[in-house]
């Protein structure tokens, strides 16, 4: 399984153009083969942090992720906002383990 965390920095009057562009990119790639979970989620102290978590069979789902055509016009759409920075990092995992709960 390929686990992927990242953030995402834009500009706080940028957020609801955001969530525009998020809405249909995130129910497509939850549709993907390879897909186990897809989330943005906005962070509750940080106007404009947007924190990504993403799960993934294998490199081969992210890679035809990365190409998909939903990402192409999500990466277009981004483009058009006012980005203070980005940072994702992926992570190779045996699988889950329930910590708590």
């Amino acid at each position: 399984m390929i686990v992927i965390q990242g953030e995402m920095r834009v500009h706080p009057d940028d957020v609801g153009k955001l969530r525009e562009i998020a809405a249909p990119f995130i129910a497509a790639n939850r549709q993907e083969k390879g897909n186990q979970a897809y989330f943005f989620a906005e962070d509750l102290l940080e106007p404009g942090l947007i924190h990504i978590a993403e799960r993934w069979d294998d490199q081969a789902a992210v890679d035809a992720h990365n190409v998909a055509p939903h990402s192409m016009v999500f990466v277009g759409g981004v483009q058009q906002l006012r980005m203070l920075g980005i940072k994702v990092t992926g992570y190779d995992s045996a699988g889950p383990r329930v910590l708590l709960g």
